[in-house]
């Protein structure tokens, strides 16, 4: 769109209107437009005269010297026309015969157009003659237009004859469904015989509302000092149905002036403030409504950064006016500058709308019945207590640490407190199907909570979202009381949990949850409503009930022994099948000096912890993939050593299940190892074994969606050494009694899972014994190719001890222990077939084992097999 009517760096004195001057509507069109220089009043009707006519989209008048036009009415432009001061002046002859158009500028708009015209420069509307009885004239008429001012318009002054007549002149009109602009500064023309003249008149809207968004500065002019009359407003707003005025700049009146005056004939005015609303100096009211203007409302909208200096005086009849909060961002207002003899006089509805949130101060003296909307209203906090007196419906949040004399009905959000501390209504509250959000230390009994008092009666339903406030929970008696009710307690409370426990919600705070609860244990007839962290209902205060933890506390005490189950190490037999060749002592290799080899290994276990905090049982199934490879390191008439390098791949997934909830662990880990082997002459083998692993694991529990933490990592690191002697018996038979000590330690990261509960590792070593027998029956085969083959079967029974006392974790500062049964016992059946002179061998074997203690409840199977290849 084209810009019209833009005047820069000039000084417009006297008449342009339309009978001076016609700026009209704007069309989008190319960038063409013809360029006409003007010296004259002549020129400048000739130029605008052959601009209408040529074929130019647009139109640019340029001023090339000072000169004065008559009031005579210019032609009207038919397309836009732009005229340049140039930096000249362009004057007009003050005419007292001309009516009110003398002196004036008049942008109005042709009908059917939209034209958006802005001034930039500086316009003073025609004075009044010294001595003349007559008033100086409107800098600027907009009439059903938009008009945009990013310079500087004043009104002209008054004549100094003397009488009612010879006041300022406004600095621009806004009428007839116009819109005002301003970014620069609008001042009405001063007097030293009459009133001011406002800054802005406004009103007369037939051809709709108007409306004015002021960010620079609007002032009325300035009345005589011998205090016969006042100054102008700084808006005058007058006549039918004005509009709305937006502000964030200034608005102030002239010297004994109100800054905004709705006077009469106003049906509905509303005002927006985000900046400041100054009275004139010795002038009490801000903002007034005319006494004589018995219909329509004013409202009043203070938005964050509101200033109003001065009353403000609504209207006594009739009982429509508004006093609203509102905007986006945050303030604070003293509930006590309402009033009959307040700063905020006469408004009779209060509300609260947009997202900001507002703090409400001081002590309350006049009735406000207040409906909020939209966003929040804090009636006080910590640092300022408040009250109010009035009824509140609530449709956003309402929140503070202050007190309501009055009844409350929320279908939205009440938040005592502001970051704990207590609301209280002195009054009735009813429930909509709204929410009570609590913010709660949550621990013992005595925790920091937010809490709602409602000394009258509850009805109605609530739902109720608790927040933790870093809590990291503790076990409960009576348990943390969040709504004190002194009536009858009718109302419903339900909580929004973060899970279902057991039919109910709960909410986590820590290692624990908490579910809520009508009347206290102690006071079983109170009302109230509790958060309490027991895993039933205490019946009385001297015998609480055990403890609820939260879903992923079993998660979180099964998880290390996982890690240990996958970090184990296995024996010398499982790694690389056959320890010996041949069917005598000699301890000739069955790997060779270079031997590659690999091997999986697959694991179910059942276990039922000999003792745990919340883990009832688990099982897990594991698979191990380990490759390696071996060579000779030394060799002597004693035997040899054999050196190796082991890398390895392995998963497990737990199932956990607990009376506070089921749920899964996987894992994935990989790493690398060395062994270390020697092989006696005498049948003595001596095996040592070392490994590192990092995981990665993902916890999840069957109560919530999603996991409870996801990508944890972890390292673990194992040593083992084990040795054994082979004995020949009877034949192809052999007995080798064996010994093997397995140190385990893991680790993983400390985290916060999805409720915010730190989980860290507080014990995680094993220290596992394993002795055992092994029976061996060996049978060589000779081939007809003359390559030998060895076939092997043998059977294993073992016994095993755990020295260390399990495995801990903490959450939240709670400890958490599982020990499983420390003695197990186990039997192996296995067997290899070697074969291309031992260049070749397939061997494997299956076990079973279960705890001692209650055989058969905690148990493991499992099976490897392995491929080695000699070069």
């Amino acid at each position: 769109m084209s810009v019209v009517g833009t005047f820069d760096k000039a000084r417009l004195f006297t008449g342009v209107s339309l009978t001076a001057l016609m700026l009209c509507y704007c069309i989008s069109s190319p960038a063409w437009a013809g360029s006409y220089p003007v010296n004259s009043d002549a020129a400048l009707r000739a130029a605008i005269q052959t601009a209408n006519a040529d074929g130019d989209a647009n139109a640019t008048i340029v001023m090339t010297g000072n000169f004065s036009i008559s009031t005579t009415a210019l032609p009207n432009p038919t397309k836009p026309i732009t005229i340049d001061t140039n930096g000249f002046v362009l004057t007009n002859t003050y005419d007292p015969t001309a009516g009110t158009s003398r002196g004036t500028l008049t942008i109005q708009q042709l009908a059917g157009a939209n034209v958006p015209v802005t001034f930039s420069g500086t316009l003073v509307g025609a004075n009044a003659g010294a001595a003349a009885t007559t008033a100086g004239q409107i800098g600027v008429a907009a009439t059903a237009t938009k008009f945009t001012n990013d310079g500087s318009i004043r009104g002209g002054n008054g004549g100094g004859g003397g009488g009612a007549a010879a006041s300022g002149g406004s600095g621009v009109r806004v009428q007839t469904g116009s819109s005002l602009t301003n970014n620069g500064t609008i001042v009405g023309g001063d007097s030293t015989s009459a009133g001011g003249g406002a800054g802005v008149a406004y009103g007369n809207a037939v051809g709709g509302p108007n409306t004015i968004l002021n960010m620079g500065t609007i002032r009325g002019g300035n009345g005589p000092t011998n205090g016969t009359a006042g100054g102008g407003s700084g808006i005058l707003a007058q006549g039918g149905n004005a509009g709305q005025i937006v502000n964030s700049g200034t608005i102030e009146g002239g010297t004994g002036a109100a800054a905004i005056v709705a006077s009469n004939g106003i049906i509905n005015l509303d005002i927006v403030n985000s900046g400041t609303i100054r009275a004139g100096a010795g002038q009490a009211n801000a903002i007034t409504r005319s006494l004589a203007a018995t219909t329509g409302r004013l409202t009043l909208e203070l938005q964050p950064g509101s200033v109003i200096e001065g009353n403000v005086i609504a209207g006594a009849v009739p009982t429509t006016d508004v006093l609203r909060l509102g905007g986006t961002g945050s303030d604070s207002f003293d509930i006590s500058r309402i009033g009959a003899a307040a700063q905020y006089q006469n408004f009779d509805t209060f509300e609260k709308t947009g997202s900001s949130t507002w703090l409400l101060t001081g002590v309350g003296t006049a009735t406000t019945d207040w409906t909020i909307y939209d966003g929040t209203l804090l009636v006080g906090d910590h640092s300022a207590p408040a009250s109010v007196i009035g009824d509140i419906t609530n449709f956003g949040t309402l929140g503070g640490s202050g007190t309501i004399f009055g009844d409350v009905t929320s279908s939205g959000t009440v938040a005592p407190g502001n970051s704990i501390g207590t609301l209280t209504i002195s009054g009735n509250y009813t429930g909509n199907g709204g929410t009570l959000a609590i913010e709660s230390v949550l621990g013992g009994d005595a925790s920091p909570t937010d809490r709602l008092v409602v000394t009258g009666n509850t009805a109605g339903m609530t739902n109720v979202k608790v927040t933790n406030l870093g809590g990291g929970g503790a076990q409960t008696v009576e348990g943390i009381k969040i709504v004190d009710v002194g009536g009858t307690s009718a109302g419903s409370f339900s909580l929004l949990g973060d899970y279902v426990f057991q039919g109910d919600q709960a909410v986590v705070g820590g290692a624990y949850a908490y579910r809520l609860y009508q009347n206290g244990v102690s006071t079983p007839a109170d009302g109230d409503w509790y958060l309490r962290s027991a895993l039933t209902n205490p019946a009385t205060s001297s015998a609480p009930t055990a403890p609820l933890y939260q879903p992923g506390v079993p998660l979180y005490e099964a998880y290390p022994q996982l890690l240990l189950a996958l970090n184990g190490l296995s024996t010398l037999q499982q790694r690389l099948g056959d320890r010996y060749w041949h069917g005598d002592s000699a301890a000739a290799l069955a790997k060779g000096p270079d031997n590659v080899w690999l091997r999986t290994e697959g694991t179910h276990a059942s276990i039922e912890p000999d003792s745990s905090t919340t883990v009832d049982s688990y099982d897990y199934n594991l698979f191990k993939l380990e490759g390696g490879l071996d060579g000779e390191l030394y060799q002597d008439k004693a035997g040899r050593l054999i050196g190796g390098l082991t890398v390895h791949y392995g998963t497990i997934s737990g199932d956990i299940d607990s009376l506070y909830g089921n749920g899964d662990i996987d894992t994935t880990g990989f790493g690398l190892g060395a062994t270390l082997t020697w092989y006696g002459d005498d049948g003595l083998y001596v095996d040592a074994q070392s490994h590192v692993t990092w995981y990665d694991t993902d916890l999840k529990s069957d109560l919530v969606d999603g996991a409870m933490e996801s990508g944890n990592n972890g390292f673990g690191y194992a040593l083992s050494l084990e040795t054994g002697r082979r004995f020949a018996a009877s034949g192809p038979w052999s007995i080798t009694p064996q010994a093997q000590l397995v140190y385990s330690s893991v680790d993983f990261d400390t985290f916060n899972d999805r409720f915010g509960a730190r989980v860290s590792l507080d014990d995680g070593d094993s220290l596992l014994g394993r002795l055992g027998v092994a029976l061996d029956r060996e049978e060589t085969m000779q081939r007809a190719n003359g390559q030998t083959a060895l076939a092997k079967i043998y059977g294993i029974a073992n016994l095993y001890g755990e020295f260390l006392d399990g495995t801990a974790v903490d959450v939240s500062g709670t400890g958490f222990e599982t020990k499983n049964d420390p003695v197990w016992a186990g039997l192996t059946l296995g067997g290899s077939y070697t074969w291309n002179d031992d260049r070749y061998s397939l061997y494997g074997e299956v076990a079973a084992k279960s705890s001692l203690k209650d055989f058969g409840d905690s148990y493991a199977l499992s099976g490897t097999a392995g491929l080695r290849v000699k070069w």
